[in-house]
């Protein structure tokens, strides 16, 4: 029996020791319309809510739709001597075609989080697109557990082989027990 006790007593102390918590908040966001004749920011900026929440805000005015599809890129990047690429860059060929079958796991964690914030949903898409209030997804942390640091998450829009319309999150991740 007193072995029993013991080994709970270990199984609960490195339960503890192994839950890491951490805070995550975003520290910047711009967006660029490469394209002025494709798209244009209204708004695209961080509200502090709190001292360690802070709410992101996008608004895009799509001023011509191609008839062609729009390809999506995502690229994260982790700071260390300037933002280097860090585990993902996914090009993602049509955007309404990954919005109808959901079908990249790295993708889904991100659109996930904010699909009650967006009217961006399925296609066909709005003419304007907006983002409302977006605090930064600490439960996808669960699914994609990353260290401490200063990353980058770059969203490039584009169709005919150019660039229209870029985003770039930055946010920033302290962990602490």
């Amino acid at each position: 029996m007193a072995t029993l006790w013991g080994h709970l007593f270990v199984w609960i102390g490195l339960w503890h020791i192994l839950q890491v918590r951490g805070i995550a908040k975003f520290t910047n966001v711009q967006c660029f319309a490469v394209d002025e004749k494709f798209a244009n920011f209204s708004r695209c900026r961080l509200y502090a809510v709190k001292r360690d929440v802070v709410e992101m805000s996008l608004i895009a005015k799509v001023l011509h739709w191609p008839k062609r599809p729009v390809s999506m890129r995502i690229q994260l990047l982790k700071r260390a001597s300037g933002y280097k690429p860090f585990l993902y860059n996914i090009c993602q060929s049509d955007l309404c075609e990954y919005l109808e079958k959901r079908n990249h796991p790295f993708v889904n964690i991100i659109f996930n989080s904010f699909t009650n914030r967006t009217n961006v949903n399925r296609c066909p898409l709005p003419a304007e697109i907006m983002l409302e209030h977006f605090r930064f997804p600490v439960k996808a942390l669960e699914l994609l557990p990353l260290p401490s640091g200063d990353y980058a998450l770059f969203i490039t829009f584009s169709f005919d082989s150019q660039e229209r319309a870029l985003v770039k999150v930055y946010f920033t991740l302290t962990e602490y027990r």
